[in-house]
């Protein structure tokens, strides 16, 4: 009776042993992917938290060395790097505190932003030619004297198009161009591109070229990034939102190990 009792005893000690040990590992792993999740979190939120920096500082930099004149430009700019930052900061204090509140809203703005960049990105990736022409074509006329003349002077170009867009709105600021100062014109208009002699057998072209093909160009190279670094954070952004669900929805090993009344078994 002894013998078979001791034997029972050490059967329980071993099945014991083995729950133990599993218990052990299966809480060693929770607590693995907790903190990879965690810093996970915490360096992405980092991340955004040094884009808004650079989205506040490069552009107020720009603006105090008089490289941009567009108030409204610098201020959106600066704008977008200030909610950037107050909401990376809210995302941060989440992971950090493994606070409920904050991920919930974390999650739901960045699911947002998400959409928005994702859609944004995919249209500037795919606008063709003709809307391309379109857009600057409205911008130069919606736009002031002042900010003609600037592009005018950053391309060394007079004009839109030199033809249809220049007839209604007029030209200003072309005569002081080093592409048309030295030809000793009286008008704006003179300063367009023109034959130096027509009667020649081989025509030269002298005065500025129309700001219309230079503009394109850089408008182009400007979407194309833009979309495609859009795309790129919003794929960031994807991966947030996948890990605030899946930290939020994942237990703190160091409060589960706790006593009642110390933030254990009730989380």
């Amino acid at each position: 009776g002894i013998n078979a009792e001791y034997g029972e005893f050490q059967t329980f000690q071993h099945y014991f042993k083995r729950i133990n040990l599993s218990f052990l590992k299966d809480l060693n792993m929770g607590c693995c992917s907790f903190a990879r999740l965690k810093s996970s979190l915490v360096l992405l939120n980092i991340l955004y938290m040094l884009i808004a920096l650079i989205l506040i500082a490069v552009p107020a930099f720009a603006y105090s060395m008089n490289y941009f004149t567009s108030y409204s430009l610098i201020a959106s700019l600066i704008g977008v790097g200030a909610f950037l930052f107050l909401f990376s900061f809210l995302g941060l204090c989440g992971a950090l505190h493994h606070h409920q509140v904050m991920l919930f809203f974390y999650m739901v703005v960045l699911g947002l932003l998400c959409i928005v960049q994702f859609a944004s990105s995919i249209t500037l990736v795919a606008i063709n030619d003709e809307q391309k022409h379109e857009i600057l074509n409205r911008s130069w006329v919606g736009a002031s004297n002042v900010s003609r003349v600037e592009v005018e002077h950053a391309f060394d170009c007079c004009g839109f198009d030199q033809n249809t867009t220049d007839s209604v709105n007029s030209v200003a600021g072309c005569s002081d161009l080093p592409c048309c100062k030295d030809l000793y014109l009286t008008t704006e208009e003179q300063c367009f591109l023109h034959p130096e002699n027509a009667s020649a057998p081989n025509v030269t072209m002298v005065g500025c070229e129309p700001c219309k093909a230079k503009i394109e160009e850089q408008f182009s190279y400007a979407i194309k990034v833009s979309g495609t670094v859009g795309l790129f954070f919003s794929f960031t952004e994807l991966i947030g939102i996948i890990l605030a669900i899946q930290y939020r929805n994942t237990k703190d090993p160091s409060r589960t190990l706790s006593f009642p009344g110390h933030g254990g078994f009730a989380k």
